[in-house]
């Protein structure tokens, strides 16, 4: 029953490209579920909507600091790094189902790897912080290593969550061995019918 439903959700799908795209995103869960990532660009886009939210946040602070009248540069830039730090915390905290400003620009969705659950109310906070203060960072000390010719050593992180593509809730059934055959059969019955272009003889003298 299931198959015939994930079947009729890819039915629509006419380009080939996008319905191999899509198997090649499909993931399997801890729990055992078979799941669609999203694409890196998704990924990409989603983080910019909310990192550019909370840099709006900073900046309305700086602005707000600076129009005082006792506002000085350093009130200014401290206000903004204090939003910025706070800020993302609070942020992840409204988005515990997994789903932000970014992710509904984007249609993914954030889920536990293990469970495919949402992150909760605590996990989505830290998530959230980790994405918008401590991504950048790390991503300066990869750049200043490179820089400096050393690469970093050691195993990546341990994977806890998968943004998901909300676009396909059910991945595509797998390709079957026959249906691959009949469709080479196929484009090499179509080939045999065309006239005598590849052939030798076909050619006028």
């Amino acid at each position: 029953m299931a198959g015939h439903q994930g079947a009729d959700n890819f039915a629509y799908i006419a380009d080939p490209k996008l319905l191999e795209s899509v198997r090649k995103r499909t993931k399997v869960l801890g729990n055992g579920t078979s799941v669609v990532e999203s694409t890196g660009w998704q990924s990409l886009g989603a983080w910019a909507v909310d990192f550019g939210l909370v840099a709006v946040m900073a900046a309305v602070a700086c602005i707000s600091v600076l129009g005082s009248g006792a506002g000085t540069a350093g009130k200014a830039l401290a206000a903004a790094g204090a939003v910025w730090v706070v800020a993302p915390g609070l942020y992840g905290f409204c988005c515990a189902g997994g789903i932000s400003l970014g992710s509904l620009a984007t249609g993914t969705r954030l889920v536990r790897f293990g469970t495919g659950g949402r992150p909760g109310f605590w996990r989505a906070g830290w998530v959230m912080f980790a994405r918008m203060v401590l991504f950048p960072v790390v991503v300066l000390v990869f750049l200043l290593a490179a820089a400096g010719g050393s690469s970093p050593s050691g195993d990546g992180p341990r994977t806890r969550h998968i943004t998901l593509d909300r676009r396909f809730p059910v991945p595509p059934p797998p390709v079957h061995p026959s249906v691959v055959g009949a469709a080479a059969e196929d484009a090499a019955a179509r080939h045999r019918q065309l006239p005598g272009l590849y052939d030798q003889g076909g050619q006028r003298g």
